[in-house]
């Protein structure tokens, strides 16, 4: 983080992946994922929640966090042969801001205005961060596959 001295003890982070896994299996579970890919859409949260925690910043992470959950779940749809919205739903689930979103509510019913404005933009920035970041990855993959088309044909245009 900039300006900041980050030290990361490996349990925390351990245990902060653990319940990453475990927030997005409970919400596959909740939706209906299909259970031979609940365990994948696991995977894809946790990584979208170490992409969070290993950046700096509150709008860089997020968005870099959304853009690898967006990936992800494109790598394991075609993998799994599956729709990418099986991975990249449940895989939002660690990056949603739900403690601060809470907190705003809380200072807008014991009237602080002014901290709950603070706490809004806070949530603002996450939610629109989280969105670009999987608009990004949305632009990646489309501009990935037509650059793959266009390699292909040039290798059956030479033969």
């Amino acid at each position: 983080m900039l300006g900041m001295q980050v030290s990361f003890n490996i349990w925390d982070v351990l245990i902060n992946l653990i319940f990453s896994y475990i927030a997005t299996v409970g919400f596959a579970l909740t939706v209906n994922i299909p259970h031979r890919v609940i365990h994948w859409s696991g995977i894809c949260g946790c990584a979208g929640w170490l992409v969070t925690e290993a950046s700096g910043g509150r709008m860089i992470s997020n968005t870099l966090g959304a853009f690898a959950v967006g990936l992800v779940a494109v790598v394991l749809a075609k993998w799994k042969k599956c729709p990418v919205t099986l991975f990249s739903v449940p895989g939002r689930v660690p990056l949603v801001p739900g403690a601060p979103a809470y907190m705003v509510v809380r200072r807008l019913i014991d009237g602080k205005y002014i901290a709950a404005q603070q706490m809004m933009m806070r949530v603002a920035i996450v939610t629109v961060s989280i969105a670009l970041g999987f608009l990004l990855s949305t632009l990646f993959q489309e501009a990935w596959n037509k650059y793959i088309k266009r390699l292909k044909l040039r290798e059956k245009l030479k033969k």
